[in-house]
C-alpha cells in the first residue's frame, strides 16, 4: 500500500468474524454436499431435518427459472434428481440470499445490491450454457462472486450511501473505488468469505481471480468458470454502469477474446438477461425492481456517441468555459487541500493517530464490537513527570522521547490495534477483540518496554517510565447515544485507573472494571 492509500484508509476493520455467515441448516447442507461418499439418503434426511428450508429448495427448483420436467414433491427426491452439487449450489443460493437481512445495514440499498447480483448470475448461466458449461455451477459462481461486496458494507455499515456510486462505474474503476473506501476490495473478501464458508476451489478460485483471470494467470482447471466470471462481471455492468457505451464495447470484446463467441451471440445472451433475472428474482423470493431491456441500452449508448460527436465549435465553446471553471476549481482545490492538511489523520512528530482520528475510529469500534459482543480494551498511558524531562532537558529532547516511545508501543502491539496520541505525553490505546487479561499483559509489555529505554544526553543517561490505566467492555448497543456513552464511560474507567497507577508511585498498570455505562 502506498503512503497516500495508507492516509486515506490507515486501518482496515475488517476480519474473518465480522463476515456474513450462513444460515445454520444450510451451513448444514452445503457442508455435507461437499463430502466425499456421503449417501444420499443421509443427505435427504438432512434436508427434510428442516421444513423451513425443505420448503425453500422445493419452491425453488420448481420455478420456472430452473426448468424441471416435473415437479419435485419431496427432499429425498429433490436429492435424487438434483445431484449433490446442484443441491449445494442451490443451498448456496438460499444461504447467500438469507445471510444479510435488510435492517442488517440501514439506508443500504439492499434491492439493488441483488439486482446486480442476479445479473452476474443470470448472466453467468446463459454464458455458460452458450459455451457448454454447467449452468447452475455458473448461476452459483454469478451470485456469489461479488457478495465481497455486500460483506464490506456489512462490516462497515456506515458507508452504506456509497453503494450507489459504486455500482454506477465500471468493474475496474470500482475496484480501485472499493480500495479507497474500505481499503479492501471484495474479490479479496469474497476469498475470505469462500474460506470462512468451507467452499470447494471450484467455487473459490473464480470468486478471488474474476478481475485478473487471463489463460496464463490460473490454473488450467479452473480457467473456463474465473473467465466467466470476468466476463459476467461487465455483462452486469452492462445494464448497471452509467457508461453504457464503453461497458458495451468492452463486453463485447471480452467475450469474444475469452470464448470466441459471435456478436449477435453476445448480444443474444445480453439481450436474454433483464427478463432472466426478474424469473430468478421470483425462483429465489427476491425484489427487484422492473428491468431495463437491451433496447434501451443500445439507446442509451448511441446517444453518448452522438454527445461525443459534437461539432468542433461546440467543443471550442465547452473548452473556454472548462478554462474559466477550472481556475475557479484550482482556487476551491488550493483551499481543500489546506483544510485536509489541518485534518490530517497522523500527528506529525509521533507518526501515531491523531486525536480527531481516534475520536472518529472509537465509535465505530464500538459499534463493530457491539455486534458479536466482542471484549474491546482501551489503554491511556501518561509518560512520568514529562514536565521535568522538558524542563531539566529541554524540549527538542522532550520530542525525541515522544518519537522513541511512539515508536516502542507501536512495535510491541499487534498492527490491528489503534495506537493515537491524544495529549502532550498522553497516548490512547484501543484494543479490538482484547479481553481483560490480554489488555493487562499488552499494557505490561509496553510498560517495561519503555522502562527498559535508554535516552543517551550529552551528560547522562536519562530512564523513561509511563503509568497506564485499562479498561474493558463487553455489551451490544443499539443507537449512537449508547455508543457516545460507552466511548465516555470508558475513557472515563481508563483515566480513573491511570489516576490510582500515578498515586500507587507511577511506572505500573491498573486494571478497573467498567460498573455502569454513563
Amino acid at each position: 500500500m502506498s503512503s497516500d492509500e495508507s492516509l486515506t484508509n490507515p486501518i482496515v476493520l475488517i476480519q474473518p468474524g465480522d463476515l456474513p455467515t450462513p444460515p445454520e441448516a444450510a451451513a448444514r447442507i452445503i457442508q455435507a454436499c461437499s463430502q466425499k461418499n456421503v449417501d444420499a439418503h443421509k443427505l435427504a434426511k438432512l434436508v427434510a431435518s428442516d421444513p423451513v428450508m425443505t420448503a425453500e429448495i422445493l419452491r425453488t427448483v420448481n420455478s420456472a427459472f430452473f426448468g424441471m420436467s416435473r415437479k419435485i414433491h419431496t427432499a429425498v427426491h429433490a436429492v435424487t434428481i438434483l445431484g449433490n452439487r446442484a443441491l449445494r449450489n442451490l443451498a448456496l443460493c438460499l444461504a447467500v440470499r438469507d445471510a444479510v437481512r435488510p435492517e442488517s445495514i440501514p439506508g443500504f440499498d439492499l434491492v439493488g445490491f441483488w439486482e446486480d447480483a442476479l445479473r452476474h448470475a443470470v448472466g453467468a448461466r446463459f454464458l455458460g450454457q452458450t459455451i457448454g458449461y454447467d449452468a447452475e455451477e455458473a448461476f452459483t459462481i454469478g451470485l456469489l462472486q461479488d457478495f465481497g461486496v455486500l460483506a464490506m458494507f456489512y462490516a462497515m455499515p456506515e458507508k452504506a450511501t456509497h453503494f450507489e456510486n459504486l455500482m454506477s462505474v465500471l468493474p475496474e474503476k470500482r475496484r480501485e473505488k472499493e480500495h479507497e473506501l474500505f481499503g479492501v476490495t471484495h474479490d479479496s473478501i469474497g476469498l475470505m468469505l469462500a474460506k470462512t464458508w468451507a467452499l470447494p476451489t471450484s467455487l473459490a478460485i473464480p470468486i478471488a481471480c474474476h478481475h485478473s483471470a487471463t489463460r496464463q494467470s490460473v490454473p488450467a482447471e479452473h480457467i473456463v468458470p474465473s473467465l466467466l466470471a470476468r466476463c459476467t462481471d461487465w455483462i452486469a455492468s452492462v445494464y448497471s454502469a452509467s457508461d453504457k457505451k464503453r461497458a458495451l464495447e468492452h463486453t463485447r470484446i471480452l467475450i469474444h477474446d475469452s470464448f470466441g463467441l459471435s456478436m449477435d451471440t453476445i448480444d443474444d445472451i445480453l439481450d436474454r438477461v433483464p427478463k432472466g433475472v426478474e424469473e430468478a428474482a421470483a425462483s429465489l423470493g427476491l425484489r427487484v425492481k422492473e428491468q431495463m431491456g437491451l433496447n434501451e441500452v443500445l439507446r442509451q449508448a448511441n446517444r453518448t456517441l452522438v454527445e461525443e460527436n459534437l461539432s468542433f465549435q461546440e467543443l471550442t465553446w465547452q473548452l473556454e468555459r472548462s478554462l474559466a471553471e477550472q481556475e475557479r476549481l484550482s482556487v476551491e482545490l488550493q483551499q481543500a487541500n489546506d483544510q485536509l492538511k489541518r485534518l490530517a489523520y497522523y500527528d506529525p512528530l509521533t507518526g501515531l493517530v491523531n486525536h480527531r482520528r481516534f475520536h472518529d475510529v472509537f465509535p465505530t469500534e464500538i459499534a463493530r464490537h457491539s455486534r458479536n459482543a466482542q471484549p474491546l480494551s482501551l489503554i491511556i498511558m501518561d509518560l512520568d513527570l514529562f514536565k521535568m524531562v522538558n524542563d531539566t532537558y529541554g524540549h527538542p529532547f522532550g520530542d525525541r522521547v515522544l518519537e522513541t516511545v511512539a515508536g516502542t508501543i507501536i512495535q510491541e502491539l499487534r498492527s490491528s490495534d489503534i495506537k493515537a496520541r491524544i495529549g502532550g505525553e498522553e497516548m490512547a490505546i484501543l484494543l479490538p477483540d482484547t479481553g481483560e487479561k490480554a489488555a493487562r499483559d499488552s499494557a505490561e509489555r509496553v510498560r517495561k518496554a519503555i522502562e527498559d529505554l535508554a535516552m543517551n544526553t550529552p551528560t547522562e543517561t536519562v530512564k523513561i517510565t509511563a503509568s497506564f490505566g485499562v479498561c474493558t467492555w463487553t455489551g451490544r448497543v443499539s443507537s449512537r447515544e449508547e455508543i457516545l456513552a460507552v466511548s465516555r464511560t470508558m475513557l472515563d474507567t481508563a483515566d480513573e485507573a491511570l489516576y490510582k497507577s500515578k498515586h500507587k508511585g507511577r511506572n505500573c498498570v491498573t486494571m478497573k472494571k467498567i460498573k455502569k455505562i454513563q
